[in-house]
């Protein structure tokens, strides 16, 4: 499970750098290149399970989140639903410590 404090600070590191890709079609498509993608608990089925399969494909760590949608919108300053989300410009280290 991520805590909240680290996973704000994280999507605040990435937003703040332009490196990420909002979105569960998007981030299918942006998933090359990327260090990691964040799933909430209220993606799509089958958005879901192709999201995965193009990041076990990629070799992209697939990180579960606890959250909805609504919650990761809030965090990463959006008034909408996010579900999904690529993050290129976050370090190895980050990406471990979201992996815990």
């Amino acid at each position: 499970m991520v805590d909240n404090v680290q996973l704000a600070k994280v999507l605040k590191d990435a937003m703040k750098g332009g490196k990420s890709t909002i979105g569960a079609k998007e981030s299918v498509a942006a998933m090359k290149g990327s260090k990691a993608v964040l799933c909430t608990t209220s993606i799509p089925s089958g958005l879901g399970a192709k999201l995965r399969e193009e990041a076990k494909k990629l070799e992209v760590p697939v990180i579960e989140l606890t959250q909805s949608s609504v919650q990761l919108g809030r965090m990463v300053g959006r008034p909408y639903k996010v579900s999904a989300m690529a993050l290129r410009g976050v370090s190895d280290s980050d990406v471990k410590l979201l992996m815990r």
